[in-house]
């Protein structure tokens, strides 16, 4: 085509455009936008939400050329405005998005948020997106003076342009379910439910899962992986981590995150979208003890009962309560009682041998105990201390004894007898009496038995004693102790009661014997004298 006809052919599209013909001392410059949308990273899984960034290629057409800033104003879209319609199938987050100006070349990325549901079928979906700009059609200029008042000719276009966007064919999990009995101070084993919810199956798969909180550790580990292999779609894995819950952790729900990694279908090693659940420990295992009771007292083994109840979450086995005494003045012949299998509810009675010294003080006391047991999975776990109240008792003798005949005469024989009285809450056994005698009482007859006393019971027990003639008139000590059998079997020696033995001058009127001896040795001293100074 000659210049002659190209000349032609242009004025008829002005003409038919609206345009004005420029004059013979007129030039023009004609061109257009060329606008298009290219998506670089169009591929999505079902079940993701992702940005796509859409980026603004204008490829200006150039139909008459002139000066290179008139060229450049009718290649150039202005106010390019992206308006983003639905899509069947997939949720579009972004409405409208202000470009502004796209001079020749690439402008952008914009934005485009999507969430592709789940369930939705592999495939290309094709996005639609209407285009608005506006833009200078031709330049008309002075071909004399191109900044001689130049006109322009604008136009505004909307373009209905679509991206495509690929929902990939591909192996996709989610958690359905986490469980796990593991309670706060404890450790044991976790485990997850992960189903492959996309359209392939994956090889040499393997499941990592994190926790960000240091409360709950795999292992002691913030993450821990674990393998599963060949995993077809559709089906669920129960995937089993190591868990550890630290002692004081909050009773709520852990959040734990991670990732499958696998083999696809031709050969690439992929990583799947994140995985996000909870677990929720249970509550730290507890106890309580009550009706706690004692026989204590100073300087005595008496016996300390209660009841340990299991106020759960979990069952016990193998369960022991561990006496702990709090100070040295208490010792425990033995320090464990074996209590049977507990459900959470369930309760034991318990029992102790506590001997309390003689350094002890009487009054309100407090003991230790602690639970040891084994957990479900036969891991052996010990209780926060538990603690109760008792009363020591004032040191006391386990008899009572009291002199019913204690009066002999000086120079005779007499009895003593003792009312002996069991001051026990038992029944006392075998009770040998043992008396000791200092001069001038003695005894041939330093022993009695008693073969048992009740609780509050009494017997007499009597002793031969007897004086020499010349004895004062007075009360003299004597001293008896007691050798005995508890109720269980023990055999006890209890302490030393001293008591009085009354000496009364001698009977018969006459006088005493003492004072006629005494008066005798005057006269024979008198009369030895009288001899020797008559010679």
């Amino acid at each position: 085509m000659n210049q002659k006809l190209l000349t032609i052919v242009l004025a008829l599209a002005v003409v038919l455009s609206g345009v004005p013909l420029a004059s013979a001392a007129e030039n023009q410059v004609i061109g257009r936008p060329d606008i298009s949308l290219s998506v670089p990273d169009n591929r999505v899984t079902p079940g993701e939400a992702k940005t796509l960034n859409v980026s603004i290629v204008n490829d200006g057409t150039i139909t008459r050329g002139g000066p290179e800033r008139f060229t450049s104003r009718v290649t150039t879209a202005r106010a390019v405005t992206l308006d983003v319609a639905d899509i069947a199938g997939l949720d579009v987050e972004t409405d409208d998005i202000a470009v502004g100006q796209v001079p020749e070349g690439v402008v952008g990325p914009a934005p485009i948020r999507i969430t592709v549901p789940e369930g939705v079928p592999p495939g290309t979906y094709r996005l639609p997106i209407d285009v608005s700009y506006t833009y200078t059609s031709i330049v008309t200029y002075d071909e004399q003076d191109p900044t001689n008042n130049p006109k322009f000719n604008d136009r505004s276009v909307t373009r209905r342009l679509t991206v495509p966007i690929v929902v990939e064919d591909q192996a996709r999990f989610r958690v359905v379910d986490v469980s796990t009995g593991v309670q706060i101070g404890d450790s044991g084993t976790m485990v997850a439910a992960v189903r492959n919810v996309g359209t392939d199956p994956a090889r040499e798969a393997s499941v990592q899962l994190s926790s960000g909180n240091g409360d709950l550790t795999f292992g002691g580990s913030p993450s821990a992986e674990s393998f599963v292999g060949e995993w077809r779609p559709g089906e669920t894995k129960q995937v089993t981590f190591p868990v550890n819950v630290a002692d004081g952790a909050e009773l709520r729900d852990y959040t734990v995150t991670g990732r499958v990694t696998y083999t696809d279908t031709d050969g690439i090693v992929q990583r799947s979208n994140e995985l996000r659940a909870s677990v929720r420990p249970l509550e730290e295992q507890s106890f309580s003890v009550s009706n706690v009771e004692s026989t204590l007292r100073v300087n005595w083994e008496g016996t300390v009962t209660g009841t340990v109840t299991n106020e759960g979450p979990a069952p016990i086995t193998d369960g022991v309560v561990v006496f702990q005494p709090a100070s040295a003045n208490f010792d425990a012949s033995e320090t464990e009682y074996a209590i049977p299998d507990l459900a959470p509810g369930e309760s034991a009675d318990f029992a102790f041998d506590v001997e309390v010294s003689s350094a002890a003080d009487p009054g309100s006391r407090q003991l230790r105990f602690v639970v040891q047991y084994d957990n479900e999975d036969g891991e052996s776990r010990s209780s926060d201390p538990l603690n109760a109240r008792i009363a020591v008792g004032d040191e006391r003798d386990p008899f009572t004894v009291e002199a019913a005949e204690s009066t002999i005469s000086a120079g005779e024989s007499g009895r003593l007898t003792l009312t002996v009285t069991n001051a026990e809450d038992e029944t006392l056994s075998d009770i040998s009496a043992k008396l000791f005698v200092d001069d001038p009482i003695s005894s041939g007859d330093d022993e009695a038995f008693i073969g048992e006393l009740g609780p509050g019971e009494s017997a007499e027990i009597t002793f031969e004693v007897s004086t020499g003639g010349s004895t004062f008139a007075k009360d003299y000590p004597v001293s008896v102790d007691f050798e005995y059998d508890r109720a269980d079997g023990t055999t006890q020696v209890s302490d030393t009661f001293r008591l009085p033995v009354t000496v009364e001058e001698a009977s018969g009127g006459g006088l005493p014997f003492g004072l006629i001896v005494g008066v005798g040795a005057v006269v024979l001293v008198g009369a030895a004298i009288v001899v020797v100074r008559r010679r």
